[in-house]
């Protein structure tokens, strides 16, 4: 199939179901975002310079997505912008740092509000502003019908490693990966067993999945006449003696952080329910070992089912089953969804309404700031200021070797503030055995 002359390809299964959420509105915003503030003496021009070098090495960065003629939904990959269109540059007059970061904020926000058009759009909006020589702020949006959570990482390593080549370090060599264009081809090619194994094995879990499970009358608002629109955002950060202790209750329990954080969000969540099991949805990334520097969107929303009554030494084994038995399942597929004959695995994949959902970004090698080349850069300076929609609850954690910082969401028409409130306490309390 060929779209301008180009070589077009159907969109995978994540970006099926994110083109789905797009058209129907529904589910979590278009757009990923990430953002630095920069000390130091910048050499812009090497800057964007390397910016275009990263966006050529990642063909997921320069794709178009077209919903035209009869073939469904397909996308292929421009040519890298010049430079002049890369990078929005803007010096930035302001009285003090803190009406600078304000303004930054302001554009961040709008930029993450923002709709994709990605028929006639690049994926990406990068923006540098200047407060003074040695204080720059970068802020970069993202479609996610493009690229998955990982660009954060892929993306600002991939900048840095690129800035300090281009200022004449030999040693910091590109890490070649994959085309996303190739994935995507290779993802519809059918498996020798049709995909049926990875198919049956959803089936059994989703069956697991109790349909009419909600929150306790008291921690539910009455009506929806009464109840709150919006959400409700929680969160506390654990570093220190606290940080220590928590590591060392989840070692005690033989499990990884990932798993304690997870035990400790599912029995929070039991105090307010009389189901006798329940659902967390975790976004899991599909790549293989050979992908892992792949951008592109290969994260799915899929479950683990937590069953009631467990010893947390009990739910640790079982959650840390539960998460080995996804991943080793992890490859769904429009085929896979075909050759099971699960007519609903499509809609369910990502999560019904009253959803739990955990997501956890571990940052093992970097800290909230590093050196690079002479500038020391600060990430996640400017974050937007947006509402988080939610169906029900949501926990995202992301630890660095210094702290683990929690933010929890909560769905006002699901859950009332006081519940919400009491759910983020437990959290903490579990998490600190």
């Amino acid at each position: 199939m060929h779209h301008q002359g180009q070589e077009a390809v159907p969109l995978t299964l994540p970006q099926l179901l994110m083109h789905r959420t797009l058209r129907d509105g529904t589910g979590a915003g278009p757009t990923l975002e990430l953002s630095y503030r920069i000390e130091g003496p910048l050499d812009v021009p090497a800057f964007i310079a390397s910016v275009g070098d990263v966006v050529s090495s990642h063909d997921a960065l320069r794709l178009a997505v077209c919903e035209c003629g009869a073939s469904g939904p397909h996308q292929w990959a421009r040519e890298t912008p010049p430079p002049a269109e890369l990078v929005t540059c803007q010096k930035v007059k302001a009285g003090s740092e803190e009406r600078f970061s304000r303004y930054v904020v302001g554009l961040a926000t709008k930029d993450v509000a923002e709709g994709w058009d990605l028929r006639t759009e690049f994926p990406f909006r990068l923006r540098l502003l200047q407060y003074s020589p040695d204080v720059h702020a970068f802020v970069a949006t993202f479609s996610q019908l493009a690229v998955d959570g990982s660009v954060r990482a892929i993306f600002g390593g991939d900048l840095w490693r690129a800035y300090r080549r281009r200022l004449g370090d030999h040693e910091a060599v590109a890490e070649p990966s994959p085309r996303f264009l190739d994935v995507a081809v290779e993802r519809e090619a059918p498996a020798a067993d049709g995909g049926r194994d990875i198919a049956d094995f959803w089936r059994r879990r989703y069956a697991r999945i109790p349909r009419d499970w909600g929150f306790l009358a008291s921690s539910a608002p009455g009506t929806p006449d009464t109840a709150q629109a919006g959400s409700l955002e929680t969160g506390f950060i654990l570093e220190g003696e606290r940080l220590r202790t928590m590591r060392k209750a989840a070692r005690s329990n033989n499990a990884s952080e990932f798993i304690w954080i997870q035990h400790a969000l599912a029995s929070a969540v039991f105090e307010h329910t009389d189901a006798d099991a329940v659902p967390v949805w975790l976004p899991v990334d599909t790549r293989s070992m050979r992908e892992r520097r792949q951008l592109g969107m290969l994260t799915l929303g899929l479950p683990v089912v937590v069953d009631r009554g467990a010893a947390p030494s009990d739910l640790v084994r079982t959650l840390t089953g539960e998460w080995a038995d996804t991943l080793k399942h992890r490859r769904v597929t429009r085929e896979t969804v075909d050759a099971g004959g699960v007519t609903d695995l499509g809609d369910l994949v990502g999560g019904p309404e009253r959803s739990v959902r955990f997501a956890y970004l571990s940052h093992p090698r970097n800290r909230l700031r590093a050196t690079v080349g002479g500038l020391v850069v600060h990430y996640g300076a400017y974050a937007p200021l947006v509402e988080r929609v939610v169906s029900g609850v949501q926990l995202k954690a992301g630890s660095w070797d210094e702290s683990v910082h929690f933010r929890l969401t909560f769905n006002r028409s699901r859950l009332t503030e006081t519940a919400a409130r009491q759910m983020t306490v437990a959290v903490e309390r579990i998490l600190l055995g």
